[in-house]
């Protein structure tokens, strides 16, 4: 993994989305100034870290860390919704049948 481009997509990703270091490391649930520290020496944040980072920033994890799946991420929301919806549906159907 080249965590210098890990790090500069990850800058790129705050900017698009206008969100400053600070929010985006408070949506990790990290200090700011550990999340800085990381950036400026090109360190690796723990996985569960860097999955929180590609949530937020609305990118699949593979995305930060190699460049390719940057939509992988609204895929799989898409699929969510679809079963969200058929779960709402079966609930719907459950609650007449018991009214």
């Amino acid at each position: 993994m080249n965590i210098k481009a890990f790090w500069n997509r990850t800058k790129n990703l705050i900017k698009e989305k206008c969100v400053t270091q600070a929010e985006t490391a408070a949506a990790c649930g990290i200090s700011h100034s550990k999340f800085r520290n990381w950036m400026s020496q090109n360190k690796v944040p723990p996985i569960n870290v860097a999955n929180r980072l590609a949530l937020f920033l609305g990118v699949s994890l593979e995305y930060l860390i190699s460049g390719q799946g940057k939509d992988k991420f609204s895929l799989v929301n898409e699929e969510v919704i679809v079963l969200l919806k058929e779960a709402e549906r079966k609930l719907t159907e459950i609650r007449r049948r018991t009214s």
